[in-house]
């Protein structure tokens, strides 16, 4: 979307060329060359921008960066504000019109439809009495503009009511080709893989695309020779799909890999206690990683051994797979509500763990939750603790009734269980806990006072009603989503 601001230059009528059947409702596919590394494309530009301003809006409660503070500098940038469709409107680009992005190796090509060429063109003139010159190149009758800007080369065409982007290093000459092979004729060979995308993408999405990686993998490969077999893991890897959907209260994002089949992975994956979804409903924060460890670590030996063991968490203490969830938290006292549950390998390094509270035998007693016999620890004038340590599996509480609901079986799930899962409920906690909880994350203290940095993360989370991310194995691909709803 930055790419249409670029300077450019006038054409004549352009050629009529049909988009492909499967990208019909895509009028800007049809320039879309006929062996693509990636394409990226929505119905029109107001869908990308709504998608766009969503992510960025979600990605704030992260950065401390909101919407206003990136369209701020984009249009002190550029002299227009890129995301919102009436100051690309006033410049001739048609919000109502389609939009794709895509490339035969990597430096992107982006072509928009304009509503009005001619206002184009006087903003591009405009940039022009600014002092950019750029020397044109006449290729199928249409002028092919190209400047240096830094590290940067743009060229850029307009043909009738169609304009070209094409950004690249300004080190590489990459010539006209890549006009040639969007404007002249071609095939369209890429677009099984547009329909595979749109497929998982969905019906919602805003923006959708794919990207092929092998070519990418190859470069990778030529600069890191020591990373050939880490990299082989990746090898079934045939294509990426990207989708993004938002409509001002929801925002979602899902990225899907083809893998061919997952079939590997999902015998890896454990399932949680059988009451693990009831109880983390409405929690504050609520994480879960299934991917049995163990049975995983021998198949990323490759990659694990580049790193010489530094990620071979959860070795000593036998850990296969970790859950967690928080369901309160009150910042005055330091107490609050929550579960842990693992999948374990051996109990030997939890007992140790255990044998190391003062007093814990003439503290705890003993219970049974649902199938396990376990312990309370009753900590005079605090909080009560609830555990289970069995052969397998390892399960503590704070509150009372969290563990028996934990391990309660709950309705047969509707999904498959996921490889990760990372669920926040911003309402579930108070301004305060919230701050005392980013505070120690980011400036690993819980002393002081949060500083302005914690504050302003904190003010961006609690216009969320909850965010949700998940890793999902189906037959045939890894699928990532995000999603969150504003309040």
């Amino acid at each position: 979307m930055l790419a249409v601001l670029a300077m450019g230059c006038g054409g004549h009528a352009s050629q009529a060329v049909a988009p492909p059947a499967a990208t019909a409702s895509f009028p800007a596919a049809r320039w879309v060359p006929a062996r693509p590394a990636y394409v990226f494309a929505s119905r029109t530009v107001d869908d990308a921008q709504r998608s766009l301003r969503d992510v960025i809006d979600a990605l704030g409660t992260l950065t401390g960066y909101d919407l206003a503070d990136v369209t701020g500098a984009l249009t002190g940038l550029l002299g227009v504000d890129p995301l919102h469709p009436d100051p690309l409107a006033a410049i001739g680009v048609d919000p109502h019109g389609s939009w794709a992005m895509f490339s035969e190796q990597l430096s992107p090509t982006i072509v928009v439809h304009l509503s009005a060429p001619d206002r184009m063109a006087a903003f591009l003139d405009k940039q022009r009495q600014r002092g950019v010159v750029a020397q044109p190149v006449t290729v199928d009758t249409t002028q092919v503009f190209s400047v240096t800007l830094g590290p940067v080369a743009l060229s850029w065409a307009i043909d009738g009511d169609w304009m070209w982007l094409h950004f690249a290093r300004a080190s590489r000459d990459e010539g006209t080709g890549w006009f040639t092979a969007s404007h002249g004729a071609h095939g369209a060979e890429w677009t099984g893989n547009w329909s595979w995308a749109q497929q998982a993408a969905g019906a919602t999405a805003g923006l959708v695309g794919f990207f092929e990686p092998h070519g990418a993998i190859a470069g990778v490969l030529a600069r890191l020779p020591d990373a050939v077999a880490c990299a082989k893991l990746v090898e079934p890897v045939a294509r990426i799909a990207v989708a993004v959907d938002g409509d001002g209260h929801h925002v979602g994002a899902r990225i899907a890999v083809d893998v061919g089949s997952t079939a590997g992975v999902r015998s890896m994956v454990l399932a949680p206690p059988g009451g693990w979804d009831a109880a983390a409903t409405g929690a504050a924060i609520a994480a879960q990683w299934n991917l049995d460890l163990s049975a995983a670590r021998s198949w990323l030996a490759p990659c694990l051994a580049m790193v010489q063991g530094r990620f071979a968490i959860g070795d000593a203490a036998a850990i296969r797979t970790a859950r967690g969830m928080l369901r309160s938290f009150d910042p005055d006292t330091a107490t609050g509500t929550g579960a842990i549950a693992l999948d374990i390998a051996s109990p030997a390094f939890l007992e140790h763990q255990l044998d190391r509270i003062p007093l814990r035998r003439s503290l705890e007693s003993a219970r049974s939750f649902g199938p396990y016999k376990g312990f309370s620890i009753d900590i005079p004038f605090s909080v009560t603790v609830d555990y289970v340590l069995a052969p397998k599996i390892a399960l503590a509480a704070l509150g009372d009734g969290l563990l028996v609901k934990l391990v309660t079986p709950g309705p047969p799930r509707a999904s498959p269980v996921p490889i990760a899962a990372f669920d926040v409920m911003p309402s579930a906690m108070s301004v305060q806990a919230w701050e005392f909880i980013v505070h120690a994350v980011v400036d690993q203290s819980i002393s002081g006072s949060p500083g302005p940095v914690t504050k302003r993360l904190v003010e961006h989370l609690m216009r969320w009603r909850d965010a949700h991310f998940t890793v999902t194995a189906e037959p045939t691909e890894l699928v990532f989503t995000a999603s969150g709803n504003r309040t």
